[in-house]
Order: structure tokens, then C-alpha cells, then sequence
């Protein structure tokens, strides 16, 4: 019993060292992170900013993977593009999942889960509906169609899914729910939740454009990637709703401010429709140059025409927004399915209907009221008095109606006579003496006989 005893002491002596070190290597083990990007929405250039910045986060090697968390109808075939080279240039696996439950990645979004490294959904959630559409018509023709089956099938190539299935997503706008897209091969995991997406892709392989990548996501957090300022307003403007209403509107005011009197409505007008074309896709840059022009147009009146700071202030607005806006993208079809499409279309109409009946009113109330305006007297009449001696033909100075002016008399007029206006000439007053009628006594006295 004693060696028994003295065999397990020994033992004990020998192991702890390794024990010991087994528990400092893991206490000095890195934290396992993945960086949470949200893609939702309309897919525009502020979310191909939002996923290059968090492809850029992940280089510095402290994340096992991105994930990003899908919720979309579509959106634009340039931006659509250019995220999956995003995704395809991480220095980490790329885990697309469509999430929450009953949320959708229609058209755009189904290209760039296809494009992820491991696709996964979450129960009841969306995909399909990957043809093109142009002004609400789906695109058909060849050139486009063949373009973007290649994409697809060289993504499905790439990560092992059905080829089919892909293809079937463009030609036949398939829609697929979450165990029908597993079934179908067009992902590799359902997941209900966040923290069960982490425990069953622990340990996956998944092929990656660079080659295999064992996924090693044990007791990985979560880390959100957050917006910057840039990103949200961008992504905003590109909304296709925001952007029509703003170049309609934009056009509107410009109109309002062409036939009304005042300042300042012109230029809001115009900013509005760059702000609109710059949501469209028109060159972002011009677009920028645009709104720095304006805004230093307003600095350099604002010093010569007294606005209380309001045009200084609108030009310093001006010029930064410019700043923000220095991006380019150009226009292009978009990827979105036709019932969104249709929502678009009937908000932008709504919206202008109202917008256009309420600006039609106001131009037409500015329009009636210029018609009224009584136009503006340059010269005084009535009375005044002589603020100068004025010689014949000569000039000085008389105040009529409160004011000086300038004038001639073909007759002698000491300062303080009271004179009469009786016409201008060369942006001078005539004047003459104001003569007084005295009347007698007996002059009342015969004009009441009369009068009897």
C-alpha cells in the first residue's frame, strides 16, 4: 500500500510541470473572435464601402471569420460584384448567413450567400430570384443573362454546390426556403440561431478561393463590425426610393424657385437632384464638385451680402457633404425581385403625387401674386421742403415723403420754402414753391352772399 502511495506522489510530482504549462499556454491563448457584418437592405455602394472596411478590420489576424448576416431584396449588379470580390479577397473564411428566421436574401442577396465560403440559413428564411430586372422589366437578353450564369456557376464550382440549382436562381427565378436549399445543395447548413451557427460550423472545412480552410470557431464571440457616418449616409442616398423622391423633389423646388420671388430655393432645389443622382449611380465625384461649388458660391456671397451667417453656414455644409461624397459608381441593372420592385414604385408614386399637387399649389399662389403686385413708384409726389437754396435751373436737395432727393426748380427756392413736386428728369425732382391761396374777409363775406 505504502509504494502505492509513494508511486502516485512520484507520479503527481512528474505530470504537474505539464499541467502547469497546459494551463498557462491556454490562459495565454488569444481570444477567438468573429466579426458580425450586417448586409441588409437595398445592396448599394454604401454597403460594398461597409464590407470593404470590414474585409480591411479582419487583415490584422485577430478574427477566425466574418459572418455576415443577411437581410435583402436586392439591388445593384456593380455592388453585388464588387462584394463578392470583397468577400473573395478576406484573409479569412466568409460565412454567409440569411438570418433572422422568416428574413429573405432575394436576387442580390442570394449572389453574394453563394459567394460566401459556407452558406447557411436560418429556418423559414429566403432565397431566389436572381434574374436582372431594368425599369421593372426583367432583363432577358443574352449577353447579360450568360454573364451572370458564369458568375454563378464559377461560385458554385468554387465551393462545391449544385451547379443546377445556381443556374436555376437566373433562368427560372427559383425561390427556395431554408430546408429546400439544403436539400437542393445550394447551402451547407440550417441554423436557428447565432450561437448554434458557431457550433455546427466548428470544424468544417470549407474551400475557399485560395484552397481549403479548416474553420476552428470553439468558443468564438462575436464582435458587431460598426457603421461609420460615410457608410450610412451613402447607403442611404442609394435606397431607390430616397433617391427618386429626391431628384422629383429636387426638380420641383428648382421649379418653385425659378417662379417665385427670394432667394435660396433654387439652390436647395438643386442640391437635392446631385444628392438623387448621386443615389442613382451617377460619378459620385462630379457630383461632390458639384455640391463644393455651391456650397463655396454660398461663402463668397455670404461676404458680400448681409444673411446673418445663414448662407456661410449652408456653404461650410455644403463643402463637407461634398468632402463625405468623394466616391465613385457607376449606373448599371439592378438585381431585385419584381414584388419589391413594384412597392418601390407605388411609394415613389404616392409620394410624388402629394409632393407634386402641394408644389403645383404654391407655384401657382407665387405666380398669381407676382401677376397682383402693384409695380413700385420711383419717384415722390405731394409736398416737401427745400433742404438747399435752389437757383433757377440750379439744384439741391428737398425732403419729400420723409426722404432726400435731388432736385431742380425753374424758379428761385430759399431752404425751408415748402415746395411741390411736379414731375422728374434725369432721376431728379421738379419742384416749385407751394403757393398758400390767402383769402380776405370780404372775399368770405361775398362768396357767402353768393352762396345765399
Amino acid at each position: 500500500m505504502r509504494t502505492k502511495l509513494v508511486y502516485f506522489a512520484l507520479g503527481l510530482v512528474l505530470l504537474s510541470p505539464t499541467i502547469i504549462l497546459g494551463s498557462a499556454a491556454q490562459e495565454n491563448q488569444p481570444e477567438k473572435l468573429v466579426l458580425w457584418v450586417d448586409i441588409k437592405d437595398f445592396i448599394g455602394s454604401g454597403t460594398v464601402d461597409h464590407m470593404s472596411l470590414a474585409v480591411q478590420e479582419v487583415s490584422d489576424g485577430r478574427y477566425s471569420a466574418i459572418v455576415l448576416g443577411i437581410d435583402t431584396f436586392g439591388g445593384s449588379v456593380d455592388s453585388t460584384f464588387r462584394i463578392i470580390s470583397s468577400i473573395q479577397s478576406s484573409a479569412v473564411p466568409v460565412i454567409g448567413f440569411v438570418y433572422p428566421a422568416g428574413k429573405q436574401a432575394l436576387s442580390a442577396g442570394t449572389y453574394i450567400l453563394m459567394a460566401t465560403d459556407l452558406a447557411v440559413m436560418a429556418p423559414f428564411t429566403k432565397i431566389g430570384s436572381a434574374q436582372p430586372v431594368v425599369g421593372g422589366i426583367p432583363v432577358n437578353d443574352t449577353k447579360t443573362i450568360n454573364a451572370l450564369l458564369k458568375e454563378m456557376e464559377g461560385l458554385a464550382e468554387i465551393h462545391d454546390r449544385n451547379r443546377t440549382q445556381l443556374a436555376r436562381f437566373i433562368t427560372h427565378n427559383d425561390n427556395l426556403l431554408a430546408e429546400e436549399a439544403l436539400r437542393n445543395g445550394a447551402i451547407e447548413l440550417v441554423a436557428s440561431s447565432m450561437d448554434e451557427l458557431l457550433e455546427l460550423a466548428d470544424g468544417i472545412t470549407v474551400m475557399t478561393i485560395d484552397g481549403e480552410v479548416v474553420l476552428d470557431l470553439d468558443g468564438a464571440r462575436f464582435v458587431t463590425f460598426q457603421e461609420v457616418p460615410r457608410v450610412t449616409i451613402v447607403r442611404a442616398l442609394s435606397d431607390p426610393v430616397i433617391s427618386s423622391l429626391l431628384v422629383s423633389i429636387g426638380i420641383l423646388i428648382l421649379i418653385l424657385g425659378i417662379t417665385s420671388p427670394g432667394f435660396g430655393a433654387e439652390i436647395g432645389g438643386v442640391v437635392l437632384l446631385i444628392l438623387g443622382l448621386i443615389g442613382q449611380g451617377f460619378d459620385v465625384n462630379y457630383g461632390a464638385l458639384g455640391l463644393m461649388g455651391i456650397g463655396a458660391a454660398l461663402l463668397i456671397f455670404e461676404l458680400y451680402t448681409p444673411s446673418f451667417g445663414i448662407l456661410g453656414v449652408g456653404g461650410i455644409a455644403l463643402l463637407g457633404g461634398g468632402a463625405i461624397f468623394f466616391v465613385t459608381r457607376p449606373p448599371g441593372p439592378i438585381l431585385i425581385s419584381p414584388d419589391a420592385f413594384n412597392v418601390f414604385i407605388q411609394t415613389i408614386i404616392g409620394v410624388l403625387a402629394i409632393a407634386a399637387v402641394l408644389f403645383g399649389v404654391l407655384i401657382y399662389k407665387f405666380v398669381e401674386i407676382r401677376k397682383k403686385k402693384t409695380p413700385i413708384q420711383k419717384f415722390p409726389t405731394g409736398e416737401g421742403r427745400a433742404v438747399d437754396n435752389i437757383s433757377v435751373d440750379g439744384e439741391g436737395y428737398v425732403v419729400v415723403q420723409g426722404e432726400y432727393w435731388k432736385a431742380t426748380s425753374r424758379e428761385k427756392i430759399s431752404a425751408g420754402d415748402r415746395v411741390v413736386v411736379m414731375g422728374n428728369l434725369e432721376k431728379k425732382l421738379i419742384v416749385e414753391r407751394l403757393r398758400l391761396t390767402v383769402v380776405s374777409e370780404e372775399d368770405k363775406e361775398s362768396k357767402a352772399d353768393g352762396s345765399d
